[in-house]
């Protein structure tokens, strides 16, 4: 199986980027400056991981105006991997809607791991939302990938500094 194409930015962080090797119009979408604000629909996990993720890709430049949707669905997976945790372990009372807690071996009693559907969608939207961090570069083994290039700073003027000594 080939390994998945990396784009331009992701290889001039990394620095692996060969000018003779990169493709001669590749779009460059526009790096966000401000977070968005995340999508009314997604749920309050979901929400909470879109203003997390937003704004450390925004500040470290990653963000593009046409990234938000793949954002959007790591959210979403997020979210619904945790709704489905909840469902497999803490679990609502139907007579008082309280939450209660349980074990995964209590969840697992009598059941096989294959057959249960909170356990199922709990690890598949585990798997996609790990895999869209992967490709936005959050997770620790995707970082050590990454070389990020702080911007330099305003260099102070030599006579400027000798006036504000004086």
């Amino acid at each position: 199986m080939a390994n998945p194409r990396k784009p331009t930015r992701t290889k001039i962080i990394q620095g692996t980027f060969r000018k003779d090797r990169a493709p001669k119009k590749e779009p460059q979408p526009k790096p966000i400056s401000l977070i968005p604000r995340p999508p009314s629909h997604l749920s309050k996990y979901a929400k909470k991981a879109w203003k997390t993720l937003a704004e450390e890709l925004v500040e470290k430049g990653i963000l593009t105006v046409i990234d938000t949707l793949a954002l959007e669905i790591c959210c979403e997976a997020y979210g619904q991997y945790r709704l489905a945790y909840e469902a497999v372990f803490r679990p609502s009372d139907r007579k008082t809607g309280k939450r209660g807690k349980r074990t995964f071996a209590e969840y697992m009693e009598g059941e096989n791991s294959q057959t249960t559907p909170e356990y199922a969608a709990m690890n598949k939207a585990w798997t996609t939302f790990k895999s869209y961090l992967a490709e936005f570069g959050l997770t620790p083994a995707s970082r050590t990938k990454l070389e990020i290039i702080e911007p330099k700073g305003k260099e102070e003027d030599p006579m400027e500094k000798l006036w504000n000594e004086a």
